[in-house]
C-alpha cells in the first residue's frame, strides 16, 4: 500500500490533507453551537446590585454592616445618586435592606441564591426584584418570598 501522494510518496501530502479536514470539521462545528442569550438587568435589579456592592464595601471599611441608609449613602455615591438608587423604580418605595448584618452566607435551596440582603417592598406585577449578599439580582414571584433565605434571620413583612 502506498503512503503519501501519488506523485512523490512523501507522506507530507497525506498529513496536510488530514489537517485540512480537521480544520474544516472544526469550523463547521463552531457554527453549530447554540447562541448565547444575554439578558439585561432591569433597573431595579441593577440598583439592588449596586446596593449589595456598596453594603459589602461599607462592611469592609466600617467593620460592621451599615446601620441605616445614611451610613450606606457614602458608599453608593460611586454608582450614582444615593437618593435615587435607594428607591425602586417599580413601586416608588425605598428598597427593604437588612441593616447591621454581616453580608455572608452560602448557596441556599432557592435557585442557588445566597442569603437575600435587599428587595423591593412591593414590586410590580406580583413580582419583586431581590439581591443576594453577592449582588446577584433576581426577580421572583411574590409567593416565593417566603421560600427565600435572608441574611441575619430577617423575615419579610407579609402584606
Amino acid at each position: 500500500m502506498l503512503v503519501g501522494c501519488r506523485r512523490c510518496y512523501c507522506g507530507r501530502c497525506r498529513y496536510g490533507a488530514l489537517v485540512l479536514l480537521a480544520a474544516i470539521l472544526l469550523v463547521g462545528l463552531a457554527g453549530c453551537r447554540p447562541a448565547v442569550d444575554v439578558v439585561s438587568l432591569s433597573k431595579a435589579e441593577q440598583e439592588l446590585t449596586y446596593i449589595a456592592m456598596a453594603y459589602s464595601d461599607a462592611h469592609t471599611k466600617l467593620g460592621h454592616g451599615p446601620k441605616d441608609a445614611e451610613e450606606l449613602k457614602p458608599f453608593l455615591k460611586v454608582f450614582g445618586d444615593p437618593e435615587d438608587l435607594l428607591i425602586s423604580p417599580n413601586d416608588k418605595q425605598p428598597y427593604v435592606i437588612v441593616w447591621n448584618v454581616n453580608p455572608t452566607g452560602g448557596p441556599t435551596e432557592y435557585q442557588g441564591m445566597f442569603p437575600i440582603l435587599a428587595y423591593e417592598k412591593e414590586g410590580a406585577g406580583s413580582r419583586r426584584a431581590v439581591t443576594d449578599v453577592r449582588g446577584r439580582p433576581m426577580t421572583v414571584p411574590n409567593e416565593d418570598l417566603s421560600k427565600l433565605t435572608y441574611v441575619g434571620r430577617h423575615k419579610p413583612a407579609t402584606n
